[in-house]
């Protein structure tokens, strides 16, 4: 059973029984008494809880903001002392809702006030702790910047939208992620519309978390607001140019009465005097084919553009280490660190490493190089990545599995594992470091070391023994008849006969296909494409493989996994080439087109390799309409299967 009761404070109401009140007084306020002491017994007497809460933590100066404050206190006269914010902010007003719910006899209740602020002034503003009824809100920063000069100047339009792009007057390195964000910010008189991101070329844009609405006021004007953010990964160094991001929609024009002598009908009265005359949904949905008003209008289209941003995005610096990681902070977990292992012989053991970097996608973190350990193989999984976000940050997560088998009894030396990465906080290289683990191998089960060290192959030595184990005592008697020695070696002729029905059959088989081969129009050319063709590889290991290539920047081995690719595609007929390849599917030309020029140019230290696993993180995309494509004439550079380290 649930009891939902909600109030709020402007829209409470009394009720006032219409019945005659001939019912004696004692039996009328029984019931009543009777639920308000369930209500007394069932109610926590556990202290109160309140917290506070800001719609957004960064407002600019003049804007209007709401700070949320929430208990749980079952007393209807506690009201928080708002004294304390008068020194930096601007009380405007205060609303009040009220929740009690009874869920299975225990009832919980819920008091919210939306507190609407002003900043006096800017900097970085602190909300002081707030006493509700003894109990006391934890403290909250907000930072209150001017408003831009294009911002004073778009303020009073219908519809306006602004764009930043946080570096914090920091260097932008190439492949690091540039904080974007975009707001929208419209009033009543929008109807309808979309919003369109940029499309930056040579960079990467990615959005983040789920977009945030509230209104705000602007030089005494209420806006509603749509804020998105966003991350930008440049993939080339040099000048980037970020468009406008825009907005279409329509907006909704107040039009003369045409028919002012004609009198409305009852509908039309109620409805232009009802509350939700000036509800956008109501005149675009409803009220445009009901009312003869004002609105009835379709609207004005209205097209709307933000500024644009250029900035310099610089190379990669020579003091980076190989794997290129510009991030804010990066950490390395261990699971061995919360519960240890023990190690015995001959007994695998599972250890997860988890990387996680901030500022940075799980795609372009590296896998961990695992040192050899002596007295032990080390046996890596395929590592699992994963994206997170905070709204504001993006957060690449890769995990790692290894497993470990120890070989001897005795010391086993873990070495440390390190990863090194480039700070861009403080614009300089820094690395993270697992320790190193010493362990104490005990003996393991009797078996699975002698499994762990010895391998499974028969020797000759071991086949020797085992037939001098197993053969005859030399004072056996011989065989006395034909039947006789057949029972004995009945074993050795039933293996004989089995061999030799092999025998017969692969020599039938390869006459039949040396028949088939010789009738067949195309021999040569079957004869030349069985020599050269070979098992294709196993496909997610090629797109490891090219996501390693591409993360390195490694031209030569992002080529060999393309055509890899192609060879799991088309295993009849691989494209030798990557223009070949290029023809054939039905996106990321351009990225191949851009390596084949690299392959062939003097200079290829400008080539990133993020924009090509962008497209084919997944694969290739074959064309819908499969058309013959000739080879390109030119000689592959890295022919299928092979391998080039």
């Amino acid at each position: 059973m649930q009891l939902l009761i909600v109030t709020n404070e402007r829209d409470a109401m009394t009720l006032r029984p219409n019945t005659p009140t001939r019912t004696p007084l004692r039996r009328r306020r029984w019931p009543a008494s009777l639920l308000a002491l369930l209500l007394l017994l069932t109610a926590d007497p556990g202290a109160a809880a309140v917290r506070a809460s800001l719609d957004r933590d960064t407002v600019y100066q003049g804007e209007v903001f709401t700070l949320t404050i929430s208990s749980d206190s079952q007393s209807s006269d506690q009201r928080p002392d708002l004294a304390a914010l008068q020194r930096d902010f601007e009380v405007l007003g205060t609303n009040t809702s009220t929740q009690v719910s009874i869920i299975n006899g225990r009832r919980s209740d819920k008091t919210q006030w939306h507190v609407q602020l002003q900043p006096r002034r800017i900097g970085q503003l602190h909300i002081p702790p707030i006493d509700v009824g003894g109990e006391k809100t934890a403290a909250i920063t907000l930072e209150v910047t001017e408003a831009p000069q294009q911002t004073v100047a778009q303020a009073g339009q219908h519809v306006f939208i602004e764009v930043e792009a946080d570096t914090n007057g920091k260097p932008v390195y190439v492949q690091q992620q540039i904080p974007y964000n975009v707001r929208l910010y419209y009033d009543d008189r929008l109807q309808e519309g979309g919003l369109n991101a940029p499309e930056p070329e040579n960079a990467v844009l990615e959005r983040l978390g789920e977009e945030k609405r509230y209104d705000t006021v602007r030089n005494g004007r209420r806006y509603h607001v749509i804020e998105r953010n966003y991350v930008i990964s440049p993939e080339k160094s040099g000048a980037l140019h970020i468009p406008p991001a825009s907005f279409r929609g329509r907006i909704a024009t107040p039009q003369p009465e045409r028919q002012a002598h004609r009198p409305r009908s009852p509908m039309e009265e109620f409805l232009n005097n009802s509350p939700f005359a000036n509800d956008p949904f109501f005149r675009d949905r409803l009220g445009g084919s009901l009312l003869g008003g004002a609105f009835a209008h379709p609207g004005q289209p209205i097209s709307i553009r933000s500024r644009a941003i250029d900035m310099t995005i610089k190379p990669r610096p020579a003091a980076a280490s190989q794997n290129w990681l510009p991030a804010e902070a990066v950490s390395l977990s261990d699971s061995w660190t919360e519960n240890p292992p023990q190690l015995k012989v001959g007994e695998p053991v599972s250890r997860t490493i988890t990387i996680q970097a901030k500022g940075l996608s799980a795609s372009q973190i590296p896998e961990l190089t695992i040192a050899a350990t002596a007295n032990a193989r080390v046996y890596p999984e395929a590592s699992e990545q994963e994206n997170r976000t905070d709204g504001k940050t993006i957060y690449g997560v890769r995990t790692q599995t290894l497993t470990y088998i120890p070989s001897a009894q005795g010391t086993l030396d873990v070495p440390p594992i390190t990863l090194e990465w480039w700070d861009i906080r403080d614009d300089k290289p820094a690395s993270t470091t697992l320790p190193a683990w010493q362990f104490n191998v005990l003996p393991g089960v009797p078996g699975k070391a002698n499994e762990a060290q010895t391998s499974t192959l028969v020797t000759p030595q071991t086949t020797k023994t085992r037939a001098d184990s197993e053969s005859p005592q030399e004072d056996r008697p011989p065989p006395t008849t034909l039947r006789e020695a057949l029972q004995e070696d009945q074993q050795w002729l039933i293996v004989a006969g089995g061999a030799l029905l092999a025998l017969g059959l692969l020599a039938l088989a390869r006459r039949t296909k040396r028949q088939h081969r010789a009738n067949s129009t195309t021999d040569g050319e079957a004869t030349s494409a069985d020599a050269e063709r070979q098992d294709p590889p196993h496909r997610k290991s090629v797109l490891r493989d090219l996501e390693q290539a591409c993360m390195a920047n490694d031209r030569d081995a992002a080529t060999r996994a393309l055509l890899n690719l192609g060879l799991i595609e088309w295993p009849d007929d691989a494209p030798r080439s990557l223009g070949a390849l290029a023809a054939r599917i039905e996106k990321g030309q351009a990225q191949i087109h851009a390596l084949d020029r690299s392959l062939y140019a003097a200079d290829s230290t400008d080539w990133q390799g993020a924009a090509l696993w962008s497209v084919f993180r997944h694969g290739l995309q074959k064309k819908k309409v499969a058309a013959q494509t000739n080879d390109d004439g030119l000689k592959p550079l890295y022919p299928i299967g092979s391998v080039r380290k």
